[in-house]
This record gives C-alpha cells, structure tokens and sequence, in this order.
C-alpha cells in the first residue's frame, strides 16, 4: 500500500513540474482590445510580428545620450505607479515616432511594429491615454 501511494505522490509531482516547465513565462498575454503591455513584449520583443498596439507611460530620456531626437522611451505602467519615477524601470522601450512626442508621465498607446532584428519599435500612431501625476 505504501509503494502506490509513493508511486502516486511522484506521479503528480513528475506531472506538476512538466506543466510548470511548459508555462516558463513564453506564453503572450493579450490584454482586451487585443492592447499588449510593456512587460508581455520584454520577453521576447522579436517574437512580434506585424503591427501591434503596446500600452506604457513615457520616461525620461535624458540619462539615455546617444537616443536620436525622434526617439522616445516607455516603460511598464505599473512600474511607473509603483515608483513613482520614471527612471526606475528595469525594461525601456524605445519608440521611434515622427509625429510630436508625448511629455514625461504620459499613458500612451503606441501602434506600430518592431524594426527587423531590433528592439526599436516604430510607431505609426500615438495615441495619449492620460497624464499621470502622483
């Protein structure tokens, strides 16, 4: 009796770790309206492919020199909330848009796609959400 229930015990833990292992952070979540955020595309920014929709807030560039004028960053917006900062994010985006830039503190939706083997996103449009303020 005792030998079914060990084999049992280390059939379901053999089991748990395989679907742990399969889920291993590749899976992308698409939030609704099919919007994803920054941290799904940190991942595996070239796994995307085509035009997408990512949501973020826009951090300030200046510890960032050698970033041409068209360029912009954004990072996660909870980490913004949390931080309270916008230069503490451990993931920048960099957004190439040649339209105005959005200010420091702005929620925005960027639509666009990725530039081939890099993690430049070129926006085609910019759409402010709202500004932040704490």
């Amino acid at each position: 009796m005792k030998r079914y229930i060990l084999a049992l015990a280390a059939i379901i833990l053999i089991t748990g770790i395989g679907f742990i292992s399969l889920s291993n952070g590749k899976t992308k979540t698409v939030k609704e309206g099919g919007v994803l955020s920054v941290n799904d595309i940190q991942a595996d920014p070239y796994a995307y492919k085509g035009a997408v929709t990512i949501t973020g807030v826009v951090a300030d560039k200046s510890r960032f020199r050698n970033l041409p004028q068209e360029v912009f960053l954004i990072i996660e917006t909870s980490e913004a909330k949390i931080c309270k900062i916008t230069g503490c994010a451990s993931f920048y985006l960099p957004v190439k848009y040649a339209g105005n830039h959005p200010r420091e503190w702005d929620e925005v939706n960027v639509t666009g796609s990725f530039v081939e083997g890099n993690l430049l996103f070129k926006a085609a449009n910019v759409d402010v959400l709202k500004h932040l303020t704490f």
